[in-house]
């Protein structure tokens, strides 16, 4: 009797033991560079793609979550907002169901959060935007996207809350963005040039320009001016300053060898770029000599991007040089903003709204 008495303690006192020792540890993929963490819920898995920073999958459930790191500066987050709806509305691959604010009570910030069904798929889509800084202007964003079957679409939302309740933001970023950003809370254009459009709001990139041929479109700000300088360059230009300086962003479309060019990889163009610049300033500086992702509308390009600062004629100038290769790799995209330099982080703001809006033709 009180041997089974003791055996009953023994099981009684070793079954919490077991029980927790049975239970897997909870599993994360962590971030250090991009300051995130998200849990890899039980049942989930992760899942190896080079074209998101991670992803894993249910699959049981049939769902599947990409997380990416959007790099701005869009301007404030009601700007990031804009830019990403405009986004959905235009992509003819979605139908926006869907678009609004979405309170995250356990990180401490306003998200938004898109609902989007696939045209060509039966498939839905809910993205979830994470600012990195709470109220105000971030630089980066957690972009998280769900992808389930159609039927799901009343319960997406609701998977969704449970995978951003296990997503954490760790710290500051390791690495700020390459993009210049400005830090002066509004932009605010030369008085010589009334016309030119002052903010980056909702109605600042009012207009459209197409030029498919050249394998692209965009939009600009109203005043701004567009000149076609060859059959091979685009110029957009801000206007001038009291001393004649010209702030533009230029766009060329330069021959690979494919094409009978010179130029057989993006870093071969952009080095091109520095030598030019070199010409103009031999103590010219450098700097933010990185690699240049573009992924929109499904269409993924590498390039390389930097950033110069040189005098020429007792002026300072600042340039932002963005190098793509074309879809069918026969030639390149050179995009390129060039500002004086006091006046370059007012104008970046803008460029890079205008960047955002690019679409280059697969």
């Amino acid at each position: 009797m009180i041997r089974a008495f003791l055996c009953l303690l023994i099981v009684a006192f070793a079954a919490p033991a077991g029980a927790q020792q049975g239970r897997p540890a909870a599993a994360f993929h962590q971030n250090e560079r991009a300051a995130y963490r998200i849990q890899i819920p039980a049942g989930w898995e992760a899942v190896a793609n080079d074209e998101v920073d991670f992803q894993m999958r249910e699959p049981r459930a049939d769902l599947a979550l990409f997380v990416r790191v959007l790099e701005g500066p869009y301007g404030d987050d009601r700007d990031a907002f804009r830019v990403l709806t405009d986004f959905y509305k235009d992509n003819l691959d979605y139908i926006l169901v869907r678009a609004g604010a979405k309170p995250l009570p356990l990180l401490q910030r306003d998200g938004w959060a898109f609902v989007v069904r696939q045209t060509a798929a039966p498939r839905i889509e809910m993205v979830a935007i994470i600012p990195q800084t709470p109220n105000g202007e971030s630089s980066i964003y957690y972009h998280l996207r769900l992808v389930a079957a159609v039927r799901r679409l009343d319960a997406i939302e609701s998977e969704m809350d449970r995978l951003i309740a296990g997503f954490r933001i760790i710290g500051a970023p390791a690495a700020q963005p390459v993009r210049p950003r400005a830090d002066a809370p509004a932009f605010t254009p030369p008085r010589e040039n009334v016309a030119a459009s002052a903010a980056v709001g909702p109605e600042a990139l009012s207009e459209r320009l197409e030029e498919w041929r050249l394998g692209y479109a965009l939009r600009y700000p109203r005043g701004w001016q567009v000149v076609r300088l060859n059959d091979f360059t685009v110029r957009l230009s801000a206007g001038r300053d009291a001393g004649n300086r010209e702030s533009a962003i230029t766009i060329q479309n330069m021959a690979g060898v494919a094409s009978g060019g010179v130029y057989e990889r993006a870093e071969d163009v952009a080095k091109a770029f520095r030598q030019q610049i070199l010409g103009l300033d031999g103590k010219a500086q450098f700097h933010a000599e990185r690699p240049f992702v573009y992924a929109r509308t499904r269409l993924r390009l590498k390039g390389t991007e930097f950033s110069a600062a040189y005098r020429v004629q007792g002026n300072d100038w600042r340039q932002w040089q963005i190098v793509l290769p074309r879809p069918d790799g026969g030639s390149f995209h050179a995009w390129g903003l060039t500002a004086p330099a006091e006046r370059f982080d007012d104008y970046a703001k803008v460029a890079a709204a205008i960047l955002e809006s690019w679409v280059i033709a697969p």
